[in-house]
């Protein structure tokens, strides 16, 4: 199976992960309507990819009191059922990776996390520098491993 990747010394801050994700999901070029943001610490010049990679733990779909979140049989993706979530927040507590969060849609907070776009991610596509991959799990091991 295969997951996301983030390589945060190599990313610019560029966002073009956040408007290209906005564009595939909900049509509009937004930084607030995506499922992947960048964190940053512009005085430093510090950028971090913020999105779901598909961890191993899946904490926030064990967290979830109405099991709104689910694995996709498929990519392995986690998903959720927006009509069955409470929005207790409870899954983006549980992230040790801040992959998940709320965004604001039609005036209702939702919560946002990657679907990897149906097993072909479009933020990766359009990352030029590399800061996120779609790797298979043994390569994303190896390199959690070896840091």
């Amino acid at each position: 199976m295969k997951r996301i990747n983030i390589d945060p010394s190599k990313c610019v801050g560029c966002r073009i992960c956040e408007i290209t994700c906005s564009f595939h999901h909900f049509g509009v070029f937004s930084h607030e309507l995506s499922n992947c943001n960048i964190d940053s610490e512009d005085a430093l010049g510090n950028f971090t990819p913020l999105i779901c990679i598909q961890c191993e733990e899946r904490s926030c779909v064990h967290s979830c009191p109405v099991e709104a979140l689910s694995i996709d049989p498929v990519t392995g993706a986690v998903r959720c059922d927006h009509d069955k979530c409470i929005k207790c927040g409870l899954c983006i507590k549980a992230c040790d990776h801040k992959g998940i969060g709320f965004i604001m849609l039609d005036g209702e907070d939702r919560i946002a996390v990657c679907d990897l776009c149906g097993g072909d991610p479009k933020c990766v596509k359009r990352c030029f520098i590399k800061a996120i991959t779609f790797e298979d799990d043994d390569a994303v091991c190896d390199k959690e491993n070896s840091l």
